[in-house]
């Protein structure tokens, strides 16, 4: 038997080692490690910033819509600060006749003292609250000319301090305006705003509603032409029916070259029709009734299309 040579081992151990080279590398391969974060600080922090974690706060749905739900037709200056109608020679319990600052105002408002011409007299007691009210112009109606009555001008809140036999003092608690010396005083009684739910205003086309129909007797400061959110005084009141948080649809009927604004005492006002001619109605807005008389209301417009003015026709809704 005879030796391999020194030339055919070598082979056969070089062949042997690259056969076990191939089958150990597969398994002895792995991945490089992740390179190291780089410290905070310096350029690092600026070209590659830390993450931070942001918490957001959860937010809240919407609320439902409550559109059908009651509102308030007006605010408390509607009625607590505009007026009434009332006879053209109504009697009061008492005047301002003068006031602590007398020789420094001639008008007066919240915390001014005034003084009564009555006291016990006229049954004043300490702690009566009081309207402070002043006669205004006559009421003519637009359409017969007819007195409607004596306009009275709310201009502020009072409460009896201090009554002697035949005087007193009252403070002014609230002004609506400037309270002249002479000013009346009627006892107070709040009068609440009504809640109601709106409806769609009515639009050409529209039937009427065939209820109490009136007319539009005076606005407020003597404006000629009103719109949304102006008060007006119509001849409709308790006794045709109408009650706070009632609405009220505001329109004309526009025919024939007698339409049209001209002056009626101390008002301009709107001509109606002639006689026998049937028209659609013009919609001009409606209104919000916030407080009654016995034939007239304090109408708040909540909506307008066009001008209102007095002489305009409303019709209970």
């Amino acid at each position: 038997m005879r030796l391999p040579s020194s030339l055919s081992l070598a082979s056969s151990l070089a062949a042997g080692i690259a056969l076990y080279c191939c089958a150990v590398a597969p398994a002895s391969a792995q991945t490089p490690p992740p390179a190291p974060t780089p410290a905070l600080g310096g350029k690092g922090s600026i070209v590659n910033p830390p993450l931070r974690e942001v918490v957001r706060a959860e937010e809240r749905s919407a609320p439902a819509l409550t559109e059908n739900a009651p509102q308030p037709m007006g605010y408390e200056s509607d009625v607590h600060c505009f007026g009434y109608v009332g006879a053209l020679r109504e009697t009061f319990p008492a005047r301002v006749v003068s006031a602590e600052n007398l020789a420094e105002q001639t008008d007066y408002i919240t915390g001014d003292l005034l003084f009564l011409n009555g006291g016990y007299d006229r049954g004043l007691k300490v702690g009566d609250q009081f309207w402070l009210v002043t006669p205004e112009e006559e009421i003519f109606h637009p359409v017969t000319a007819r007195s409607f009555g004596r306009f009275y001008q709310q201009r502020g809140q009072g409460i009896v301090m201090t009554v002697e036999p035949r005087t007193a003092v009252m403070r002014v608690t609230s002004s609506c305006t400037d309270i002249p010396i002479g000013a009346f005083l009627k006892p107070f009684e709040p009068v609440p705003i009504p809640l109601a739910r709106k409806s769609p205003p009515a639009v050409i086309g529209d039937a009427p509603s065939g209820k109490a129909r009136g007319r539009i007797v005076y606005t407020r400061d003597g404006i000629v032409s009103v719109g949304q959110d102006h008060s007006v005084i119509v001849d409709l009141g308790a006794a045709e029916g109408v009650a706070p948080g009632d609405f009220l649809t505001v329109y004309r009927y526009a025919t024939g070259r007698d339409f049209g604004v001209h002056p009626v005492g101390g008002y301009w006002v709107s001509i109606p029709n002639a006689s026998g001619v049937v028209v659609p109605r013009t919609y001009l807005g409606e209104g919000a009734v916030l407080m009654t008389g016995d034939h007239w209301s304090i109408l708040r417009v909540t909506d307008s299309f066009r001008l209102i003015e007095v002489g305009d026709e409303v019709e209970l809704k």
